[in-house]
């Protein structure tokens, strides 16, 4: 793809942040796996049988993998609620193609139920009018004391060259350096792997994710945002008025936006 590295790469290669910005922290919060909707789902679709009894990040594997075979990816509107329980339900008799937006919300609520904190992202590009966008779920490893990104829509995820699984801002930071990364732990390129590098490479310009990581977030009416966007960069969208019981909290600090959960949180 010529655009991958004339334009695409260029952009992050020559975005910076402001590190040592001196700015108010943003809170995220996670669900405790005990809410009752949270049970309910993980009861439902035995959700502790499909992670397996693996180590953690084989389970985070075998969830995504899970939803990416009830959910293929289309570019199709979301159903009239975007909640796991009710768009599983839509496909307990059958696959049903979904948006990388509702996908990456049911992996998310699946993750919360199996009490691991986990972050719905959108991932933003820096064109005002490019209308194509996607969306990931974060999951936080215990193992690896980091996040790491999963890709419900394409049940993929992203490695450096020891196969250690990386997060957005490591993804993000790679491509921006020119350091290897693999698409599911494969070395060999092919033209999916070249696809989806240059596709993510589009889409890192900032990042936009829920404050609070919850079941059914999109139905409360106060919500609140966070926003990851580099030095004096402002995207259109947040230049206009927020709707009302809607609030956009800007970061240009990655330590902040990326910050590791309270594990005492939820």
């Amino acid at each position: 793809m010529k655009e991958f590295n004339e334009y695409y790469l260029k952009l992050l290669q020559l975005t910076e942040y402001e590190v040592e910005v001196n700015e108010k922290r943003i809170e995220f919060g996670y669900q405790s796996s005990s809410h009752e909707n949270l049970i309910h789902l993980r009861e439902k679709y035995h959700l502790e049988k499909v992670a397996g009894t693996g180590d953690e990040l084989s389970q985070i594997k075998n969830l995504t993998q899970w939803v990416n075979e009830r959910l293929p990816h289309g570019n199709v509107r979301p159903p009239e609620h975007v909640d796991a329980l009710y768009v599983l339900a839509l496909s307990d008799s059958e696959p049903i193609q979904m948006n990388c937006y509702v996908i990456a919300t049911v992996l998310n609520e699946v993750f919360l139920s199996l009490g691991f904190h986990s972050r719905r992202v959108h991932c933003r590009a820096y064109d005002a009018y490019d209308l194509d966008s996607h969306v990931v779920t974060l999951v936080f490893s215990n193992t690896l004391n980091k996040w790491v990104c999963m890709d419900g829509s394409w049940n993929c995820y992203l490695t450096d060259e020891r196969g250690i699984l990386l997060s957005l801002e490591e993804f993000r930071e790679r491509l921006s350096s020119n350091l290897p990364v693999w698409v599911n732990g494969e070395s060999i390129e092919t033209d999916w792997s070249i696809f989806y590098k240059g596709y993510m490479a589009k889409n890192m310009f900032w990042f936009y994710s829920p404050v609070d990581s919850e079941y059914n977030y999109e139905a409360r009416l106060e919500k609140k945002y966070g926003a990851l966007l580099p030095e004096h960069f402002l995207p259109i969208e947040l230049t206009r008025e927020i709707p009302d019981k809607q609030s956009v909290q800007i970061s240009r600090n990655p330590e902040n936006f990326w910050s590791i959960p309270n594990q005492h949180n939820g």
